[in-house]
């Protein structure tokens, strides 16, 4: 009876299992499951107050008149007035806008005199124009024409309570057009010409009837017809007193002086000879002869020939001018951009005794421009460049010199000094320029300071500095050269 019991039992179980199973399969049919959830949220604030602010410090003072050798102190570093760590390069660049001479080909022939007095037919130079100021007051097809100034200048080493100034003891005072008559003998004047000059010391003088006659000082005296003077002989060689001299007759004046005394053979070599274009008003320079350490004002060999049949000892000399070898001084200004310029770099240039001195040992960053006689170089002394850690590397020497500061750069803190100073190299010749501005161009990059989980500073933002397109030693792109390997040259601290 038990065994029955259990037996029923359990089919009626079975028949509860499988009416649970049709429910249930009734609901999965209805509805869905709901499964448990949930949400959290974490806020980590990461607060940042960085001022990134790297500049360049620097201190110059430019000069008024820079000349050839004379150094002018520029001290350039970089400073960190912020409160982010930061790592730092440097380059130079320069400009330049430059005046000089132009090429003989520039240069105008002197006009017959008779067109002279129609006036040269050139624009005047606005008065307020920096060439007007070196006497450039006339200007033509890009060419710029000098005109002599008549102002004179007081000798600085003349010392007025050091002597008695009388009639016979003036102060040393020149112009330019005294610059050019300065030797005291007339060669050449315009046909007919009219000219005066007055005597500072008894003088006896050929008169217009050649016969010798004694003048007092303050006499004027000049050629026949000539306004207001006591008439003198007009041809030949004349001694003139060229402190006064002033001609009335527009034309070209050509002046001689005498450059070996020692010698009384009539030879070429003798003699110098200088001259301007007289307009009536104006005194319009000659293209003067660059060679040979001329005077100044000078005119190009063969311009004028002196006759080899006189004997100067015992009458005038005799010239011959050749007019097609006289011409107007004229000048250019061009402006040199940085890409017109060669930066070479010199490690060693301090030790060359020959350079222009710059810090004994020091290397330096020079920027050329021109060739020969017309070389003009500008030396920028560095300071500072070696492998330690406050001093700088120089990367790309070839005219893209780039200087990296082997240490970090702290905030409020100053670099070493890169810049020293800036020389107008000590060979520079006259014929390299008339004047020129030169803008020495400071670059500051900087890229800040990286920093581990653990707060340990580092170097990995350098990696930006890579400029694999910018390797080379040619091109005209601007700022650094630098590729992956050069970077890992500089021993970063």
């Amino acid at each position: 009876m038990t065994t029955n019991t259990k037996k029923k039992k359990s089919a009626r179980e079975k028949r509860v299992i499988v009416a649970s199973l049709i429910v249930a399969a009734v609901m999965i049919g209805g509805s869905t499951f709901a499964w448990f959830t949930s949400k959290d949220e974490v806020t980590n604030r990461l607060s940042a107050n960085a001022k990134y602010d790297v500049s360049i410090a620097e201190d110059f003072q430019p000069p008024e008149d820079w000349v050839p050798g004379q150094t002018i102190n520029k001290d350039v570093s970089a400073v960190n007035t912020g409160n982010v760590d930061a790592f730092v390069r440097m380059w130079l660049e320069g400009e330049m806008n430059l005046i000089k001479k132009a090429s003989d080909t520039d240069s105008t022939a002197i006009p017959a005199d008779a067109d002279i007095t129609a006036g040269l037919g050139y624009t005047a130079v606005d008065p307020g124009d920096d060439l007007f100021a070196l006497g450039f007051k006339y200007q033509k097809d890009g060419n710029y024409y000098k005109i002599l100034s008549t102002d004179k200048i007081k000798n600085p080493d003349d010392k007025d309570d050091a002597q008695t100034v009388d009639a016979n003891n003036q102060p040393a005072i020149f112009s330019e057009v005294q610059s050019v008559q300065a030797g005291g003998y007339l060669v050449a004047a315009p046909t007919g010409a009219k000219w005066h000059y007055t005597l500072e010391q008894e003088t006896q003088i050929k008169t217009s009837d050649n016969k010798t006659a004694s003048y007092a000082v303050g006499t004027v005296v000049g050629t026949t017809g000539a306004t207001g003077v006591e008439a003198v002989v007009a041809e030949g060689s004349q001694n003139i007193d060229s402190d006064s001299f002033t001609p009335e007759t527009p034309g070209l004046y050509i002046f001689r002086r005498n450059i070996d005394i020692s010698s009384t053979a009539n030879t070429a070599d003798d003699y110098e000879y200088s001259g301007y274009l007289f307009d009536g008003t104006n005194y319009w320079a000659l293209r003067n002869d660059a060679t040979n350490n001329r005077s100044e004002y000078v005119l190009p060999d063969g311009a004028v020939t002196v006759a080899t049949n006189t004997e100067p000892e015992k009458e005038p000399l005799t010239y011959t001018v050749d007019r097609d070898k006289i011409k107007l001084y004229t000048a250019k200004e061009t402006v040199v951009e940085n890409s017109g310029l060669t930066w070479t770099y010199n490690a060693t240039y301090g030790a060359d005794d020959t350079a222009t001195p710059p810090i004994a040992g020091a290397p330096a960053y020079i920027a050329t421009y021109g060739t020969g006689d017309e070389t003009l170089k500008i030396v920028v002394n560095l300071a500072n460049i070696g492998a330690d850690s406050e001093q700088w590397t120089e990367l790309g020497a070839t005219n893209k010199a780039t200087f990296y500061y082997n240490n970090d750069v702290e905030a409020g803190d100053t670099t070493t000094k890169l810049v020293e100073s800036v020389v107008l190299d000590k060979d520079t010749k006259k014929e390299a320029f008339i004047a020129f501005d030169f803008d020495l161009n400071v670059f500051l990059e900087s890229i800040q300071v990286t920093k581990s989980e653990a707060g340990v500073e580092g170097y990995d933002s350098v990696s930006a500095w890579t400029f694999a397109d910018r390797t080379g030693a040619t091109g005209s792109d601007n700022g650094p050269r630098a590729n992956t390997q050069e970077i890992e040259k500089i021993k970063w601290s």
